[in-house]
């Protein structure tokens, strides 16, 4: 073969190599990729706000199409967690504390696309003098996903010695500290899992971006829909959450100043606020006396002696006040010696059955168990 045609053959193949490169990257099917990200945004004492930020570049390769396709192959180069504050007023983030390594970095894993270096889930709690921090991860593997987490305290001129370590990191939801003086924090989606923005959401709906991402004008160009911010919004679940506990407290402590004792005071409050609405009303037993009828319906003997001795509670307050409702619960239905009278009405009761007939003391008395739908939230 001659030098030209070995030459003319070498660069063939160069732009043939070239041109499946350039296809491929067209098609998705390998890309270098960097993404930066804002998680879990809190309200600090003074106004500014608290943030965990991720910076990721990496390589990826293969479809990627969920249900569609096997998942891509990535290789991370570098992984980057910080934690942030924004001062009020300040258009600089202050970065507190930085991990600049991940357990994804140099291993190549296998994700989908839109979530291809791996989602996480991050939690941040202000404190007094600092902050309390989580951030999770779980690497998909066969047969079973590896679960890290990072967590950790930081505070003023005391950096936190948190670590990555294979473990899971429980209470992962949404800090209340979202929600100050009626407006929100909310994180918004961009690309890959990353958020875009932080937007400070009031209650009508109107908002400001605290931080956005570069991407973040191209992803929402006239503006974060409406519906988007009410779908993530957790205001409802965060104001419910204060008033059942300032409610609970107010009234543990009338309880106990009448002169209760803590734990009854505690439940006596969870009663009233069941009638308050603040708690869905547990079931409830009404008792009738009933000299015959029911046939169709189990009977079970409950000995007096049974009741002295505190066993169903329920069912003997009940038979005191016949037509009155009366909390329930099979708690106390227990097996005493070789009768298995509690079991049996267990499993009655546990297979949603609501009536039933009790006979007692030569009495015999029908009961219905009352229950009642959940409260919209």
């Amino acid at each position: 073969m001659s030098r030209g045609l070995k030459i003319a053959l070498t660069g063939a193949a160069v732009l043939g190599l070239a041109a499946l490169m350039v296809v491929s990257r067209l098609l998705g099917l390998w890309s270098v990729e960097r993404h930066s990200g804002f998680f879990a945004p809190v309200w600090d004492d003074r106004g500014g706000i608290y943030f965990i930020q991720r910076d990721t570049f990496g390589v990826t390769w293969g479809m990627g199409w969920e249900h569609f396709s096997p998942p891509a192959s990535v290789y991370v180069i570098s992984d980057e967690f910080s934690l942030r504050l924004l001062p009020k007023g300040s258009a600089a983030a202050e970065v507190l504390q930085t991990w600049d390594s991940s357990p994804l970095v140099g291993r190549v894993t296998k994700h989908y696309r839109r979530r291809i270096f791996n989602t996480i889930g991050a939690k941040v709690e202000p404190r007094i003098d600092g902050v309390k921090f989580a951030v999770r991860m779980s690497i998909p593997r066969v047969p079973r996903s590896e679960s890290w987490s990072l967590t950790g305290e930081w505070s003023q001129g005391k950096p936190s010695d948190a670590v990555w370590g294979e473990k899971w990191a429980d209470g992962m939801g949404v800090a209340d500290e979202v929600l100050r003086d009626g407006v929100e924090l909310i994180a918004v989606a961009g690309p890959e899992a990353f958020p875009a923005g932080v937007l400070a959401v009031r209650a009508d709906g109107s908002y400001d971006v605290l931080r956005k991402t570069a991407r973040f004008d191209g992803y929402y160009p006239v503006g974060v829909p409406p519906l988007r911010l009410e779908q993530q919004s957790r205001r409802k679940l965060i104001e419910r959450g204060r008033t059942f506990r300032k409610t609970h407290a107010e009234l543990v402590a009338k309880y106990t100043a009448q002169g209760m004792r803590e734990g009854a005071a505690s439940l006596k409050a969870y009663d009233d606020m069941e009638e308050l609405g603040l708690l869905n009303k547990s079931p409830r037993l009404v008792a009738w006396r009933r000299d015959g009828g029911g046939d169709n319906l189990p009977v079970f003997d409950i000995p007096p002696d049974y009741f002295k001795v505190g066993l169903f509670t329920d069912i003997a307050e009940a038979i005191k006040m016949p037509g009155q409702e009366v909390k329930t619960g099979t708690g106390d239905y227990l097996k005493y010696y070789d009768d298995d009278v509690g079991a049996r009405l267990t499993k009655w009761r546990g297979e949603g059955n609501r009536e039933f007939i009790v006979t007692t003391g030569g009495v015999r008395y029908h009961m219905e168990v009352r229950t009642f739908p959940p409260k919209n939230e």
